[in-house]
């Protein structure tokens, strides 16, 4: 019949669009450049080899005003680092946002004023890592230390209700004090650290940049507390240890979201949440200048996964 083959060869039409047109992500980039751009190198090779067909482009932040407006809408916006993520929700896209290498207090405070806000729409793998990962590894590596110090900065205050409800479950005590100039800082850093035995460094711009960290390993230093620290690049300067989330890591992680919405042909994004994949550093030669049996990297990675596990 004549409308029967009308309407197959219409089906084919429509199967042959879908197949040319593929759902389009756009990544937008803080900077084109290191962790920025491994992070879409990882999506990007994750999605290579997937049986989803997803198109994938990347923009610099500055380029994005101008795609937007001259573009076609995509099915998904990935934005990586804060300022890519401001300039983002600045434009208003009317599209799903999915935020990366942004710490969860800065992802709330553009949640906030974000007009509709939901998650569905605009969500995130966060930056930091969660409280209960951080004191694992301070129970792990330096079993004992059960006093914590915490030098809070403006940015980091609201972390400290998440963090005492986290210590309280593992049986770990929070010193903590607030600094609120950099003058402040070697003064109320000693205070802290005659109450504890551990360091543990959260993100603040305050407290924790290129000018201050020396200061703030040395004082630690002398007073024979190890720092526990949110990036590798603090290991090397002198902290003890790390746990964090690799650039590449958190481009697979995304990848795995895309390809989840695509199989699905759903484009609603997953609550905010927490990088699952992460590793740990170790500085060997500060522990040993310390006195402290540490262990490997690995055997430290696996004792997290599997207290991750056993967690309700």
């Amino acid at each position: 019949m004549p409308w029967i083959l009308a309407a197959v060869l219409v089906l084919l039409g429509v199967a042959r669009g879908w197949a040319a047109d593929p759902p389009q992500v756009v990544v937008v980039l803080s900077e084109e450049s290191g962790a920025y751009s491994e992070v879409v190198q990882a999506l990007r090779g994750r999605l290579a080899h997937s049986p989803a067909e997803v198109g994938v482009s990347a923009v610099g932040v500055s380029d994005w005003g101008r795609y937007a407006k001259e573009r076609g809408r995509p099915n998904l916006v990935v934005a990586v680092g804060l300022r890519a993520a401001e300039a983002v929700a600045d434009t208003g896209a009317r599209v799903p946002v999915l935020n990366l290498l942004l710490p969860r207090q800065a992802f709330e405070s553009l949640a906030e004023a974000r007009m509709p806000s939901d998650y569905r729409t605009f969500s995130a793998i966060y930056l930091d890592q969660p409280f209960s990962r951080q004191l694992d590894l301070i129970r792990y590596a330096l079993p004992g230390h059960e006093r914590v110090g915490v030098l809070l900065g403006p940015a980091s205050q609201g972390s400290l209700g998440p963090l005492l409800d986290a210590a309280r479950e593992q049986g770990l005590q929070v010193y903590h004090e607030r600094a609120e100039s950099v003058e402040e800082l070697v003064p109320v850093l000693r205070r802290v650290l005659e109450q504890s035995d551990v360091l543990l460094a959260l993100p603040d711009p305050l407290v924790f940049n290129r000018d201050t960290i020396q200061g703030v390993l040395l004082t630690t230093y002398r007073f024979r507390d190890p720092v526990i620290a949110f990036s590798p690049a603090y290991v090397r300067a002198g902290a003890l240890a790390a746990v964090y989330t690799l650039p590449d890591q958190f481009g697979v992680q995304a990848a795995e979201i895309i390809e989840q919405m695509a199989a699905t042909g759903t484009w609603q994004l997953p609550p905010p949440q927490y990088a699952k994949y992460y590793a740990v550093s170790v500085n060997r030669q500060v522990a040993r200048s310390l006195g402290l049996a540490v262990g490997s990297e690995t055997v430290l990675y696996g004792k997290l996964r599997q207290a991750a596990e056993q967690r309700p």
